[in-house]
């Protein structure tokens, strides 16, 4: 298995011969040996997507908002209809990838909390 996702990955060592029968197998499955290019590492079938490739520009400002108003209450982010399309589980990941960077920081820099939003404490 992993000398065939290395192969997938790194389709000079099939073009060598020594792995015809991995190329074979991986045409047989309709998946296509990308070349060791960056475009070839983006579109591989064995490449995890990113935690922020799957939002847009406009859900990343819909969460500053949200987390402006509600703090880190991520379920009501979801619940008031905030982000309709994001499950509380994504928005906990983008949170943690957020906010480590520069965006966040300068974010962080503007930001001055009005009624304690931000550093909530959570009620008895």
């Amino acid at each position: 298995y992993v000398s065939m996702v290395g192969n997938l990955m790194y389709p000079c060592a099939i073009n060598s011969g020594s792995n015809g029968a991995v190329a074979g197998y991986i045409e047989s499955l309709g998946l296509e040996a990308h070349r060791s290019t960056a475009l070839g590492y983006l579109r591989s079938p064995v490449r995890r997507p990113l935690v922020w490739e799957d939002w847009s520009p406009k859900e990343v400002a819909v969460f500053e908002a949200a987390i402006t108003q509600h703090g880190k209450e991520f379920s009501l982010f979801t619940k008031k209809k905030y982000l309709p399309n994001k499950t509380t589980k994504d928005i906990i990941a983008f949170y943690y990838v957020w906010k480590k960077t520069q965006h966040y920081t300068n974010w962080k820099k503007q930001y001055v909390p009005d009624d304690g939003a931000w550093i909530r404490i959570p009620s008895s």
